[in-house]
């Protein structure tokens, strides 16, 4: 039995699906259904129901997944005691941000980690709030960013500023949204995140809008999100430095009725508190966001 069989098991019995656990790994399916049927045979159990709607645990793979994560975890804890024992992190650090990098302080990031602790490397990889909590339950991320707070358990975060946003629109609107009130803003068409961005709570929490009763001009992600509210697709959130910029250039028209805002924290899974990796990325922390 290989560490990379029990790897595998875990993640396809977290995706349920073995083209989502190969993309996850890195791998193909064929070796992902490799590695499944290997273990399946080494163990004398069959693991998985394969359907249409793809992979679900059967009664002695429910059992067997949470040995699996504990032989895991110690085979984590076992590295970070090696680690500890060199005195210094060696790797890669996988990083999921939500915002952009100006925001998050990504270059101090990388200069104060080069610095500090040459041989680790930094990986960045754009994502939401929501994916980066369910990427750091799942392993994917080691670290990341995000808005709004944990919403599960198993994740520690620590606070490192609150981010303003305003309300941007059409320029050809400039009329309509600078002399509007709440209530009119709320009902203007949105372009909005997709699923699972943290964002949107803000829209619904100063606004009083349910997610149904939202008018979704369009859904995109964040990097696209502002050239489509410039391009007069429909109002949305751009952070305050961006939109106040975009609005001295005019490109957008503002609406100032009130201030909006999320707070935004440094998390990483808690079993991994002790990783050296995280203690580095803590103490790189301190230094770039010292108050």
């Amino acid at each position: 039995m290989e560490l990379y069989q029990l790897r595998t098991f875990v993640t396809v019995a977290e995706e349920k699906h073995l083209t989502r656990a190969a993309k996850r790994l890195n791998t193909s399916q064929p070796s992902v259904s490799a590695h499944i049927k290997a273990l399946e045979k080494e163990l004398g159990l069959s693991l998985f129901e394969r359907s249409k709607k793809g992979m679900g645990l059967t009664d002695p793979g429910e059992v067997m997944l949470d040995k699996a994560r504990k032989v895991l975890d110690s085979a984590s804890e076992l590295l970070n005691q090696a680690e500890k024992i060199k005195g210094e992190p060696v790797g890669g650090v996988k990083i999921g941000i939500n915002l952009d990098p100006d925001t998050l302080r990504i270059t101090r990031v990388f200069e104060q980690a080069r610095t500090a602790y040459p041989r680790l490397t930094l990986k960045l990889v754009q994502s939401s709030s929501h994916r980066v909590e369910q990427y750091l339950k799942t392993g994917e991320f080691d670290c990341g960013y995000i808005l709004g707070g944990i919403s599960s358990s198993g994740i520690k975060s620590r606070f490192l500023r609150s981010v303003e946003f305003m309300v941007a629109g059409p320029v050809a609107w400039k009329e309509r949204i600078e002399n509007a009130g709440a209530r009119e803003i709320a009902t203007l068409p949105w372009v909005v995140h997709t699923e699972g961005c943290r964002l949107d709570m803000i829209i619904e929490e100063h606004f009083g809008l349910a997610n149904e009763n939202l008018i979704r001009a369009v859904e995109a992600d964040d990097e696209t999100m502002s050239q489509l509210v410039m391009a007069g697709a429909g109002i949305g959130l751009m952070y305050r430095d961006e939109a106040e910029a975009a609005e001295k250039a005019g490109r957008v028209a503002l609406w100032r009725g009130k201030t909006l805002s999320l707070d935004l924290f440094f998390a990483y899974l808690e079993t991994r508190s002790d990783d050296p990796k995280i203690e580095a990325m803590h103490k790189v922390h301190d230094a770039v966001w010292q108050p």
